[in-house]
């Protein structure tokens, strides 16, 4: 969009600006424009002075269509700046609806003080993977990769919003509550992904994901398709919007949770594909038995004085970011472009060499592909080290990036595993004193089972021994219903359940369950058991 800039003196005595469409350029026009942005009403009445305003020399401005990258990768609009400032035709960054006008961006302070705020991040693993995300956006179109996002997961006052607003600091962002949250509409989020196109966008608190707490993981499963596919919706040819802005786009996405996103499915009742798991990357924030981010604190410090100078840290930071903010991703943009050939051929190398160090046979796709993108983390700090802007050595990313993504791979379930410990716990449940033995029972104590979990008996006619649970009692078993359905299957599939009806693809377990008389002569909604070998049936 290419527009005029108008200055005229403000309500609040201090001059304004208005941009004003280029063929919109009538004295009408014009102090419509003013005044909407707060012009005093006397200085534009003089519809000549406006008429001559009009005609004068000035520059030509355009507006950005969109952030990020544009010119064959040779220019790069962030919210505050255009990198690199030199050119024929001046360009202006987009208007951010979602941050921009409540000017929650912005650039203040110096890059030397911002360094000395953040040189603490060498004393946490989760602060130095946030800085280097910063980092790390914008190569992602550079290097043809696609979106993703990770979640600091963890008990909540720890940190997590902290190390969201320590790595916002680089783009502008000041103060917690102003970082994006995910109580937003699937149009807000799309628009907000837009808008930091090429950008780290925080999320902050997946809790407060619009809807009740039984429906976050939904939110967050159709929330991270939305941002990770980096499409925009596809709209009906009459609408009007900017012709000119992309309809895809890329981000690194940092959302806090305190729990993963693996725990927000089971809660749900469901597992996550492989697509969501290597696009929603789950890192948590505790690590070698920490209390807070700060895991790699200095070694000096006593238990009462790491707890004192962690709360220092925090108050100091809070305090000082909000006007040294904005600089970091600015000046890593301006030295990025410079020579973006060569940086870009030395990440792809580093990326290699990151993956080569994890290289294992017997790794699964989404093991390698979080590989990948922390590989890029890793070689993006590198870069930021090497332009003179992330306060860190060279040799102290490596083994921070490497641990966190250790413990993210750590994260991904693993079904057959979870599987045989169920089968185990499952046995010693069996085998334990709340499942009555029917065969050592007396008329009267058969009588009064109410408070059992369950019993067991022979069956003389076919030999073995069938054991009946009550289905309540056997869903609390296995702490999620995700789990308790693969352990349900696994009785059905090696023909040891004991049930009435077709498996169902529901969510509900009630295909598996039977209506089964108890030794009290009280009908149970039970999960019956079949096993002809005894308990070792389970060790299949």
């Amino acid at each position: 969009m290419w527009v005029d800039i108008y200055e005229a003196p403000g309500i609040e005595e201090k001059p304004i600006q208005a941009e004003v469409p280029r063929e919109d350029q009538s004295p009408n026009a014009v102090r419509r424009h003013l005044l909407r942005k707060g012009a005093q009403l006397a200085s534009v009445e003089d519809p000549q002075a406006l008429a001559a305003a009009i005609a004068a020399e000035a520059p030509v401005l355009r507006r950005a269509a969109h952030m990020g990258w544009r010119d064959d990768d040779d220019t790069f609009v962030s919210h505050r700046f255009v990198s690199p400032a030199e050119m024929d035709v001046s360009i202006i960054p987009p208007e951010c609806p979602m941050v921009g006008a409540a000017g929650q961006l912005q650039i203040r302070g110096t890059l030397e003080i911002w360094q000395g705020l953040v040189a603490v991040s060498q004393y946490s693993t989760t602060l130095v993977v946030a800085l280097c995300a910063v980092f790390a956006a914008p190569l992602l179109a550079l290097l043809r990769r696609p979106s993703f996002a990770l979640v600091f997961f963890g008990p909540s006052r720890i940190g997590k919003s902290f190390a969201q607003l320590v790595a916002g600091s680089a783009l502008g962002f000041g103060r917690e509550e102003d970082l994006p949250s995910l109580n937003a509409t699937p149009a807000g989020l799309l628009a907000a992904g837009l808008g930091f196109n090429d950008h780290m966008l925080p999320i902050n608190e997946i809790g407060t994901a619009r809807g009740p707490k039984s429906e976050v993981y939904v939110t967050l499963r159709d929330s991270t398709y939305s941002l990770m596919n980096g499409q925009d919706t596809i709209r009906h040819p009459s609408w009007t919007g900017d012709g000119e802005a992309p309809s895809t786009f890329r981000v690194i996405c940092l959302l806090s949770s305190e729990i993963s996103p693996d725990a927000w499915a089971a809660r749900n009742g469901e597992t996550r594909d492989d697509g969501e798991m290597a696009r929603l990357i789950g890192v948590p924030v505790l690590n070698a038995g920490s209390q807070t981010i700060f895991d790699r604190p200095p070694t000096e410090l006593t238990a009462e004085g790491l707890s004192e100078w962690e709360k220092g840290q925090f108050q100091r930071l809070r305090q000082s970011l909000p006007e040294n903010r904005g600089i970091a991703f600015r000046e890593f943009i301006d030295w990025l472009v410079i020579d973006v050939e060569k940086n870009v051929a030395l990440t792809r190398s580093r990326v290699a060499s990151f993956e080569a160090h994890f290289a294992d046979a017997s790794m699964t796709a989404v093991g390698r592909d979080i590989v990948a993108k922390f590989g890029i983390l890793w070689a993006a700090g590198i870069l930021a080290v090497d332009a003179g802007i992330l306060p860190l050595g060279r040799r102290a990313i490596g083994p921070v990036i490497i641990q966190a993504c250790r413990a993210a791979l750590a994260e991904l379930p693993d079904p057959q595993n979870e599987l045989r410990a169920d089968r185990t716990a499952l046995k010693e449940h069996l085998a334990g004193r709340t499942i009555i033995d029917l065969e050592a029972c007396s008329r009267k104590e058969q009588r009064l089972m109410r408070d059992a979990d369950g019993f067991h008996r022979p069956r003389r006619e076919s030999g073995g021994e069938e054991y009946v649970v009550r289905a309540q009692e056997f869903s609390a078993w296995f702490g999620t219903p995700v789990r308790v359905r693969r352990l349900l299957e696994w009785l059905d599939d090696e023909g040891l359940l004991d049930h009435g009806r077709d498996r169902t693809t529901k969510r509900s377990n009630e295909w598996a369950q039977k209506q089964v008389t108890w030794p009290d002569d009280t009908r149970v909604r039970s999960i019956s058991l079949y096993l002809p070998g005894g308990l070792s049936d389970l060790d299949r």
